[in-house]
């Protein structure tokens, strides 16, 4: 995945702090999930344990097929924890 999808992802969560329409969340929700999936995909093979297990807990809770209602408030705190996770670990998810 380039790097430049992942920058984006990232700049898409920290957007889906503010109040927006359903469509954009849909959309965010949409990128993340794939992000993230891939990014599981990319690090499973690999010898650390807490990386794909944390891009797959960020994968099922944005996954946009189930529907998790959460407090607004606990949304900001995932898409900043999304975002941070995303730019601090760009280099495993590149190629």
């Amino acid at each position: 995945m380039p790097v430049q999808v992942i920058y984006l992802t990232a700049a898409l969560l920290l957007l889906a702090i503010f109040p927006l329409n359903d469509e954009f969340y849909s959309f965010v929700k949409i990128t993340a999930a794939g992000t993230f999936a891939w990014g599981a995909y990319r690090n499973f093979g690999k010898k650390k344990l807490l990386l794909p297990l944390a891009y797959t807990l960020f994968t099922i809770l944005f996954n946009p097929v189930i529907d998790i209602h959460l407090a607004k408030e606990i949304w900001i705190v995932a898409d900043l924890a999304g975002a941070v996770l995303l730019f601090s670990t760009r280099q495993h998810i590149a190629q």
